[in-house]
């Protein structure tokens, strides 16, 4: 069965991986663009050796990689690899993280700075280790435990007019809601308004 995956390609020769290359011409990755010297493409199961070989071709030369593979609607994650000379290193790998909002949103830019400072939030609280089979991302299990409960992790951005709250399940999916506030009425500043300031009881 063959899958799918979205992969970025950088090498130190970007002739190599090319829109008229060898390797692009044989691969059974189908290119989709070129962009700032790197080679997007739509890649399956066979395109990790087709890398290795090309990289035997070329001794000298480094392949970087960008794997996006989605292992479920809620589990989106970015593979680094290295490849060189026929041998390919890990380098990382995180979660990618998508924003889904189903409200109307009052501000594009406070919705990024809304991204951005959770972005920020989960980079701390998802562990990522690594042991003799690579890099692991040690999410918080958020599957029903044997008393029914199951668990996600909710975060709050707030200021005197809104309140927007992220909840994440899984390694990457954030869902958003926007609570719009009533407005805050201060006591002193009402009595002042309505009756002037000498009238203020103190």
């Amino acid at each position: 069965m063959s899958y799918y995956a979205y992969t970025i390609l950088e090498c130190t020769n970007p002739e190599l991986i090319s829109s008229g290359s060898t390797f692009v011409k044989e691969s059974n990755s189908d290119l989709l663009k070129i962009q700032d010297g790197k080679s997007h493409f739509r890649t399956n199961d066979s395109t990790h050796n087709e890398i290795i070989e090309l990289s035997k071709l070329h001794p000298m030369e480094i392949f970087n990689t960008e794997w996006y593979w989605e292992l479920g609607p809620y589990d989106r994650i970015n593979y680094c690899f290295e490849y060189k000379n026929g041998k390919c290193i890990e380098l990382g790998v995180k979660p990618i993280y998508e924003f889904h909002c189903n409200e109307k949103i009052p501000s594009k830019e406070v919705y990024l700075a809304f991204q951005d400072h959770i972005k920020e939030y989960f980079k701390r609280l998802d562990f990522l280790k690594k042991d003799d089979k690579g890099f692991i991302i040690d999410k918080l299990n958020n599957k029903k435990d044997h008393y029914g409960y199951e668990s996600s992790i909710t975060i709050t951005y707030e200021n005197d007019f809104y309140k927007w709250t992220a909840k994440k399940t899984g390694l990457s999916h954030i869902m958003v809601s926007i609570e719009k506030k009533e407005p805050v009425i201060y006591r002193v500043r009402e009595f002042e308004d309505r009756y002037g300031y000498d009238e203020l009881p103190f």
